[in-house]
């Protein structure tokens, strides 16, 4: 999928002058509005383009790297990733850019009915690009709005300069690293503290990037590093050690990579491909089976009374010292989430293969969406979910029955027939409130 940044010319406006603008991709117009006096949508709004070029260079690293909150997004989230932010009393679209790996993330809200300013955007999207694409297209919107003789602002010489400095950052991988992980940790270029980023980088060289830098997403900002160590020394202590390797080796019949799908498809694929692979029969996994499949005890899944990890920000999948087995420490108090959290914790193994370390956060990384859905997928196929509701409306009571019957929390089951579109978001929404 394409990505563009289109300016349209007008020869009577001045360097400074707002100009017609529109971002689209391949499939969809993201600034499609109406505006006040005219009847008819237009897809471009009208803004300086120098002001979305100074934006896009400020806040490069971490429009590319750093991922959507967990939880509800703080407005410092929100300058650095929402167009809306850049204001200087122009109409912006309600579009917000992240990174998530090797894509970016690309959100557009419309603006509600009935609330009509001098323009109402129309467009409700989310969608997903090769940050390779992104790039292109960031950079060649950015070297227009440079460029002496086409270029937009009386400032171009200033951002220029900026650019400048970008582009040697991007060109050097130990300055690229750094600013990446401050990004993805939640900071500004040269903003975070040098005492987290030497611990940051101390873990990466004992532990690998990949999981640290998951770990960073998960629990961004100045205590990352004290959190991860927190964590890491819970899963030393931990008394669940699960030997993943059958399932592990069942899922390599899918191929090297799984990153070629989206997270959610890849998910579901590779757990079809375990359940077939080591026989597992349709329908529920019980506790003895899955205990089995994931080579650990059965009490890791019994209920306990009080849980000493549950100040833990979240689970954590460790290789153990004999390098054959992983060690999990466990948030969850119940057998159901506890159910869930290993078997997220096998499909990190899966995803990350001989990565040593690996957290099972509420983060939407493309690896915790990949964990998320093949647990899912695994404990509650959809097939065999739709076969035991036996309606194509399940209502809060075939939700209720379907958790007992697949050991799984009602979300779970909420999630799944969200997913694949059998009731629809405002339902489910619904349904959360009622519980």
């Amino acid at each position: 999928m394409a990505l563009y940044f289109d300016i349209r010319s007008d020869p009577a406006a001045g360097v400074d002058d707002p100009r017609p603008i529109a971002i689209r991709t391949d499939q969809v117009t993201l600034t499609r509005l109406l505006r006040a006096e005219e009847h008819e949508p237009d897809d471009y709004f009208k803004a300086p383009p120098a002001q979305l070029a100074f934006w896009l260079t400020d806040n490069w690293w971490r429009l590319r790297y750093e991922c959507l909150a967990s939880e509800a997004m703080p407005p410092e989230w929100r300058l650095a990733h929402e167009l809306s932010s850049i204001g200087g009393g122009y109409a912006w679209p309600r579009i917000a850019v992240w990174g998530e790996g090797e894509r970016v993330g690309i959100a557009s809200r419309s603006d509600p009915q009935g609330v009509m300013g001098p323009v109402r955007f129309l467009t409700d999207a989310l969608l997903f690009i090769a940050a390779v694409e992104y790039e292109r297209a960031v950079d060649q919107f950015l070297q227009t709005a440079a460029d002496e003789r086409v270029g937009y602002g009386s400032d171009r010489a200033a951002l220029r300069t900026l650019l400048e400095a970008l582009t040697l950052e991007r060109a050097d991988p130990e300055i690229a690293d750094w600013r990446r992980i401050e990004a993805e940790l939640g900071f500004d270029p040269s903003t975070a503290p040098e005492s987290l980023m030497q611990e940051i980088a101390q873990l990466i060289q004992r532990y690998g990037r990949q999981g640290i830098e998951e770990a960073a997403i998960a629990a961004p900002g100045a205590g990352a590093a004290e959190v991860l160590r927190r964590e890491i020394s819970a899963a030393e202590a931990s008394p669940w050690t699960c030997d993943f390797s059958d399932a592990v080796k069942a899922a390599g019949k899918l191929g090297n990579d799984l990153s070629n799908d989206p997270p959610w498809t890849a998910a579901e694929k590779a757990a079809q491909t375990v359940r077939q692979a080591l026989g597992t029969k349709p329908g529920p996994l019980r506790n003895k089976h899955l205990s089995e499949l994931v080579g650990v005890g059965e009490e890791a899944f019994r209920p306990v009374p009080a849980v000493s990890n549950g100040n833990l920000a979240y689970g954590l999948r460790l290789k153990s010292k004999n390098r054959q087995t992983d060690l999990v420490a466990l948030r969850s108090r119940w057998t159901h989430d506890r159910r869930f959290e290993v078997t997220r914790a096998l499909g990190d193994k899966i995803w990350s293969k001989t990565d040593p370390l690996g957290p099972l956060a509420r983060s939407k990384t493309a690896r915790q969406k990949f964990q998320r859905a093949f647990a899912q997928s695994l404990l509650c196929p959809f097939e065999d979910l739709m076969n035991y509701v036996n309606t194509q409306e399940p209502n809060e009571e075939d939700v209720s029955a379907a958790a007992r019957h697949f050991h799984v929390a009602e979300r779970v089951i909420q999630t799944i027939l969200v997913n694949k579109h059998v009731i629809r978001r405002e339902d489910f929404d619904a349904m959360v409130e009622a519980a």
